[in-house]
């Protein structure tokens, strides 16, 4: 079940791994569930409507956009389940790796001031 859901996550991490994609998503995120027209992401970003094009097009096709025809414009909405997966997906990984780290034999348990410090924190790396 895990390889599963890593292998959904692969595309939109890949999606998100870029600036400008991740300026767009604050952009439409900022503009609520209305969305935002595609012009008026561009005149925000001062992004080329090329550029813009190819970027709304990789966030569209990974399910992180959702792009609804308004007349002559297409506007962008943020697809919040999207995110909340990956985000579960994330808080997953940590999740595993600090239980993990807990049970390995030879390894110190931290003092409490420490876990108490790093309640909270996501972790990526071992310590």
């Amino acid at each position: 079940m895990a390889e599963l859901q890593s292998q959904k996550q692969v595309p939109l991490l890949a999606a998100l791994a870029q600036r400008t994609r991740l300026h767009i998503l604050d952009r439409v995120s900022e503009a609520g569930p209305e969305g935002m027209a595609a012009g008026d992401i561009a005149r925000a970003l001062r992004c080329p409507a090329s550029t813009l094009s190819f970027h709304l097009k990789e966030l569209s096709r990974t399910g992180v956009l959702e792009a609804r025809p308004e007349g002559r414009f297409i506007r962008y909405a943020l697809r919040r389940p999207a995110l909340a997966a990956l985000a579960g997906y994330i808080a997953g990984l940590a999740a595993s790796s600090r239980a993990g780290r807990d049970r390995r034999p030879g390894k110190h348990r931290p003092s409490r001031r420490n876990r108490e410090r790093d309640a909270g924190q996501l972790t990526f790396l071992d310590d």
